[in-house]
């Protein structure tokens, strides 16, 4: 092998480093994408459908759907310049485009987290509390949150998902309060309000209390006082999110309840109407 050179790796330079440490990154898996792809469209498809038949959202344009590439972020694709948010978003509504933008990596580490939840609960938690911020003022991907805010996103959500077919084809509500609790760990509460908060304001949105999903009911709940203690405490009670399924989470009662002016499926108040 006359004439060939072989240099130590000491002597690369940095630009020869970079392409090396590029090679050396896992390349994306093309399936796994296109499986995810098709789910988002799944489920986008059944959000659309409840999206249309409430008179509030009905008037509005449904926005579009749109699954980051594996390394892009929530808040980068919208708001680059905003300062750095903290749980990052998994899912939120960029007003800047007007659409719902998906963290493919975040989501994946949802999956993995939650391998006794169908992928399908995960994915219309989060696209229906993003479509949800469309409802809110100022609601946007790079916005500053409160935790009532975001139980408000919860509750809206838990609106849009009681209304899809598949919500009126099964009342089991276990995945769904799942992938609440676990939505954001158990960090930043003041920002995304506790497990339990969480869960009993998608609850809410899926008319299995007697709140309603008001700025002012929302603000009571991350104070902890709610027309239903007995169930918010029975959430509390509830084991980490990544062991709470079967028996136990069996006790709560997930059916719509037909309430003065609430009906089942539940409807967006005059109160959550968009600007």
């Amino acid at each position: 092998m006359a004439g060939l050179s072989i240099r130590p790796l000491q002597a690369m330079g940095p630009l020869r480093w970079a392409a090396l440490a590029l090679l050396l990154i896992p390349a994306a898996n093309p399936a796994a994408s296109q499986d995810l792809a098709a789910a988002v469209s799944a489920t986008t498809a059944q959000l659309r459908q409840a999206w249309a038949a409430d008179p509030t959202t009905a008037a509005l344009p449904f926005p579009a759907i749109r699954l980051l590439p594996p390394g892009a972020s929530v808040q980068g694709a919208c708001s680059p310049q905003a300062p750095p948010r903290r749980p990052q978003a998994t899912a939120g509504y960029c007003a800047a485009s007007g659409e719902v933008l998906l963290d493919q990596d975040l989501l994946a580490d949802a999956f993995k987290a939650q391998s006794q939840q169908p992928r399908s609960a995960v994915l219309a938690y989060w696209i229906a509390t993003a479509l949800a911020e469309r409802l809110l003022p100022g609601g946007d991907a790079g916005t500053t949150r409160t935790a009532a805010t975001t139980l408000q996103a919860n509750c809206l959500g838990g609106v849009l998902v009681g209304a899809s077919p598949t919500r009126q084809a099964s009342s089991d509500s276990t995945p769904l309060l799942t992938a609440a609790r676990s939505a954001y760990g158990g960090s930043n509460p003041g920002i995304v309000g506790s497990a339990s908060q969480r869960g009993y304001a998608l609850l809410s949105g899926l008319g299995a209390t007697a709140s309603s999903c008001s700025a002012d009911e929302m603000a009571a709940l991350v104070k902890g006082s709610v027309p239903d203690p007995s169930l918010l405490q029975r959430i509390e009670q509830l084991p980490p999110p990544e062991r709470a399924h079967g028996s136990l989470l069996g006790v709560i009662n997930s059916q719509c309840k037909t309430l003065p002016n609430k009906p089942c499926p539940r409807k967006f108040a005059p109160s959550s109407s968009p600007r």
